[in-house]
């Protein structure tokens, strides 16, 4: 599944959801996206854009940030396109750079961003300093 990130209304970036480790997370995206909320910034697994979702979802695929961090940058090179989603407050994050600020929390890694990751980073440094923008999660029609 791919998930557009429309921030006010302009395209962003395309995130990968992982169907296989996260099934649960992917069956309740389809049953209630899109959905806009507001755009929050945080600093957790590198500096993160994310949303607060009205919805709760089990967190599936967990991982502690300090390892997260360790295997995307194995994996990728850098934490920047982690997707995570944090259940106990909901909150779908997108991290947009390598930023680290390591705590002892486990997130369940839920996808990538598969494109826009520059185009991400521009709208998280302005979100960092004025949070005054909305995001919509969409479902891409992928036919």
């Amino acid at each position: 599944m791919i998930i557009d990130f429309v921030v006010d209304e302009k395209y962003v970036c395309g995130i990968r959801i992982f169907e296989d480790m996260v099934p649960n997370t992917t069956e309740e995206f389809r049953r209630r996206l899109p959905i806009r909320t507001k755009l929050q910034h945080a600093t957790l697994v590198g500096d993160q854009l994310f949303a607060v979702l009205p919805f709760v979802i089990p967190m599936e695929n967990l991982i502690m940030t300090e390892d997260l961090a360790e295997l995307r940058r194995k994996d990728k090179g850098t934490v920047a396109g982690t997707v995570v989603f944090y259940s106990p407050r909901q909150v779908f994050g997108v991290t947009y750079s390598d930023d680290l600020a390591v705590e002892p929390l486990a997130n369940g890694y839920i996808g990538e961003v598969i494109d826009g990751l520059t185009e991400l980073a521009l709208v998280g440094e302005e979100t960092w300093r004025k949070q005054d923008k909305f995001v919509e999660l969409r479902i891409r029609d992928e036919s």
